[in-house]
């Protein structure tokens, strides 16, 4: 199989389409240094590093790794929003008749029991009941365009739902219910279609 050559002029292309699509998201990301951070990140992840940890990514496009860990571990954006703009553009720019929702319950072993929803539970990326967290996501399928379009934690009850110190300690809001997948499942649909994402 032949490799195609990018050219220069085809990657200065490509990274302002990059650029001009992100934009989409600038009114749901407060500050000026946030957004920019943004786009290093995600044009970090579509370069050619061998390693796209945030070091060598901040360092190849001339910022500081610790300003940019910040972006990734302190800096705030309104979540909803970005959700929501997501709906609108895939909506407004991919709609499809034979379009369709794919859900997935995905899972990640994880160590410790910190992080918000890890318990023993039946891990799909191990094959086995592993120590993992387990989101559930929706995608959207349309001829050849797939994405994932949205996604949420599934909170075990008894050790998460039910624990209120454990929930303070991993910032878990007090008024987040126990949800069965299932049910975060028909969540996700309502909120995609409420949005306007029409799927079969």
């Amino acid at each position: 199989m032949e490799t195609e050559t990018v050219t220069v002029e085809t990657a200065q292309d490509l990274r302002r389409e990059l650029d001009q699509f992100l934009a989409q998201f600038d009114d749901c990301i407060k500050t000026g240094p946030s957004r920019a951070h943004l786009r290093t990140y995600i044009g970090g992840q579509h370069s050619q590093l061998p390693r796209k940890s945030i070091e060598p990514m901040a360092l190849d496009a001339g910022v500081a790794p610790r300003s940019l860990q910040e972006f990734m571990g302190l800096h705030r954006w309104d979540h909803d929003a970005v959700r929501s703009r997501v709906h609108e553009v895939v909506a407004h720019d991919h709609a499809a008749e034979n379009a369709v929702g794919v859900i997935d319950e995905t899972s990640a072993v994880k160590k410790g029991d910190q992080t918000a929803g890890v318990q023993r539970q039946y891990c799909g990326a191990s094959g086995k009941t592993d120590n993992c967290v387990v989101p559930v996501h929706l995608g959207y399928a349309a001829g050849d365009f797939a994405m994932l379009l949205d996604g949420d934690l599934y909170l075990p009850q008894e050790t998460w739902c039910a624990d209120t110190a454990r929930r303070e300690a991993a910032g878990i809001p007090p008024d987040l219910k126990y949800r069965p997948k299932r049910q975060s499942a028909l969540d996700l649909l309502d909120r995609a279609q409420g949005r306007g994402v029409r799927l079969k």
